[in-house]
């Protein structure tokens, strides 16, 4: 990785925040090529580890590098260089107002998931029973769970690494939520109703890897991401199936789907017997999640 002459032999140096931005802004600019993502990640990086505040940065305030913050810079840099995603190095993503520790045993929370969250909060009234299947980090069904306080509210994942994250997640977060390690596509759900159904499951075609940033691909995890190019409707065959039996009466469904899959995830829910079937598009124009009624 080639860095400006004078970073290797910074060992306790005051910079101000203007030239340390521009020091990292270098650093990553070759890996990072648009330039308003290099300087969010950069901006990212310095907040998370000096102690300080957006006034900070208007005023330029000075900050101290100390050997260990020299370090981490460093790493945090090779591995930004190596295209890892930020989230990951720094171990934590932005949810809906929350901080969630996530590791490379969870997706990472999208901005286009926290929209249709946000959607359902604002407008449904609140659900008895939530069920959130296939929860990664957990901050769909925290997140709800915070929403709905007095709702009772339950998870599954079949990866025992997710839920310990979730778990984790929801314990910092002082949200109530029963994780179960479960597989949607096999096990049996407990004998149970739910109010709300919802789910981000994997959707991603084989196909489209070669569509994809390496920062996904090499990084997030496949089980997460992808399904096989035969079957790309295989989740959510299994997930109208479940709800449709488990959903209670007026109870809904809310699913983030494949853009390209929209019309016949509906077809599919509309074969099920659901009604009031709505297909939405996210912040960037695309068919991205689904809801029904039961």
């Amino acid at each position: 990785m080639h860095l400006p002459s004078y970073w290797a032999a910074l060992k306790q140096e005051t910079l101000s925040l203007q030239k340390l931005c521009g020091l990292l802004y270098q650093a990553v600019i070759r890996t990072i090529q648009h330039q308003r993502e290099c300087q969010a990640i950069v901006k990212q990086l310095v907040s998370f580890y000096f102690p300080i505040d957006a006034t900070d940065f208007i005023l330029d305030t000075f900050v101290v590098i100390t050997p260990a913050i020299q370090h981490k810079l460093l790493e945090a840099v090779n591995r930004i260089n190596q295209q890892e995603p930020l989230q990951y190095i720094l171990g934590s993503a932005y949810f809906a107002g929350n901080y969630f520790k996530v590791t490379a045993d969870v997706f990472i929370p999208r901005p286009e998931t926290e929209e249709w969250v946000t959607y359902l909060v604002n407008r449904i009234a609140t659900p008895a029973a939530i069920l959130d299947l296939g929860t990664g980090s957990g901050c769909i069904a925290i997140t709800l769970k915070q929403q709905f306080p007095q709702a009772s509210v339950e998870a599954l994942d079949i990866s025992q690494k997710a839920l310990d994250i979730a778990r984790y997640n929801a314990q910092q977060l002082g949200a109530a939520v029963n994780f179960m390690k479960l597989n949607m596509l096999t096990d049996v759900l407990p004998s149970s109703y739910w109010s709300l159904m919802v789910s981000n499951p994997p959707y991603v075609r084989k196909q489209e890897k070669k569509q994809m940033l390496p920062n996904v691909l090499n990084y997030e995890p496949h089980l997460a991401l992808f399904v096989d190019d035969a079957d790309p409707l295989l989740f959510y065959k299994h997930i109208s199936y479940l709800a449709w039996h488990h959903l209670s009466l007026n109870g809904i469904l809310c699913l983030e789907i494949n853009e390209t899959l929209g019309k016949k995830i509906v077809a599919l829910l509309q074969q099920r017997g659901f009604n009031q079937i709505a297909l939405h598009r996210d912040i960037h124009a695309k068919e991205r999640w689904v809801i029904a009624v039961r």
